[in-house]
């Protein structure tokens, strides 16, 4: 007979699917997986409930983190090693903890939230969905660290003083024009509405963006230069999504960073079933319900955390 877990053993598994679930790989199989254990019972439910409020204690680390960053700004080389002793001690990552990273910000943004911010310099900045970004003004240069998510920079010229966004490895430099820089675990993506940017990636030759043109970036790699769709890329600054042609894994994956919780899909077949439309970021009722009537499918709440799509028709 197998043992019944303990309360703690419950907490702790409820824990590992909690980051699990975050992070990009996250596979299908995983998915199914983790609806399965939380089918299992009451005290699944209730232990997956009380991991939502485990990360709280997080947030007076990140405060210590926080202003050891902004002490050793101007001193690049020891800003990262003194964050990371501080986290040592803690016993604390950066990865995948978006509670650390807003903490750590001058402006952010959580699950949800969009917000705009005029700086010192006049330039006006939107952060998207769960977004973090540092700030450092200088007489010579506008310095902004993204943390995570996605900012739209409308910047101010200034020819003096160049405009220069860092995003892992690599960064964005311009005099004044408007685009996005867009980062997602170890990639970036740069976006140009208006004007020309400078993307760099290491030491390697930079590439120059004009509008409708895109390129990402990973570690030291820059990828080739693209067209994008502005209607698409940019829709999140009207609170909406737009996908063409896109598989129900993708947009869902999407409209998981903008609501609270997780909805998962269960069923390959359901997964790469094609999607097309524009949605209301803040109308996810509305979302749900034309999931279920154009695709056939059957949406069902097991917590207020958690939402699960399978093949089946809606009552």
């Amino acid at each position: 007979m197998t043992a019944t877990p303990t309360a703690d053993e419950l907490f702790e598994q409820a824990s590992g699917w909690y980051f699990r679930l975050q992070a990009e790989d996250v596979t299908s199989a995983e998915t199914d997986a983790f609806a399965t254990w939380l089918g299992q019972g009451q005290a699944q439910d209730d232990a997956w409930q009380e991991v939502q409020v485990l990360l709280g204690g997080l947030r007076e680390p990140a405060r210590v983190v926080r202003r050891a960053e902004q002490a050793a700004w101007r001193k690049p080389a020891r800003r990262w090693a003194c964050a990371a002793a501080i986290l040592l001690a803690v016993g604390l990552t950066v990865q995948n903890t978006p509670w650390l990273d807003r903490l750590r910000a001058d402006y952010a943004t959580g699950t949800g939230e969009s917000r705009t911010v005029e700086l010192a310099d006049g330039s006006q900045l939107q952060l998207n969905t769960d977004s973090a970004i540092q700030v450092r003004m200088s007489d010579g240069e506008r310095q902004i660290r993204l943390l995570r998510g996605e900012g739209f920079f409308s910047v101010t010229k200034d020819p003096a003083r160049p405009f220069v966004v860092q995003s892992g490895e690599g960064w964005v430099k311009v005099v004044g024009t408007q685009f996005s820089v867009a980062r997602r675990e170890a990639q970036t993506r740069v976006q140009v509405a208006q004007g020309k940017v400078q993307v760099s990636a290491g030491s390697g030759t930079p590439v120059y963006l004009e509008p409708g043109m895109a390129v990402e970036y990973q570690e030291l790699h820059l990828a080739d230069v693209h067209s994008f769709d502005p209607a698409s890329g940019f829709a999140w600054r009207q609170r909406q999504l737009v996908f063409r042609q896109q598989p129900l894994s993708t947009v869902v994956s999407e409209l998981n960073r903008y609501w609270p919780g997780k909805t998962l899909v269960l069923g390959d077949a359901l997964r790469n079933r094609v999607v097309s439309g524009v949605f209301e970021i803040d109308k996810p009722d509305a979302v749900i319900k034309a999931l279920e009537y154009t695709l056939n499918l059957r949406a069902e709440h097991y917590t207020p955390y958690l939402l699960v799509l399978r093949e089946g028709k809606a009552s």
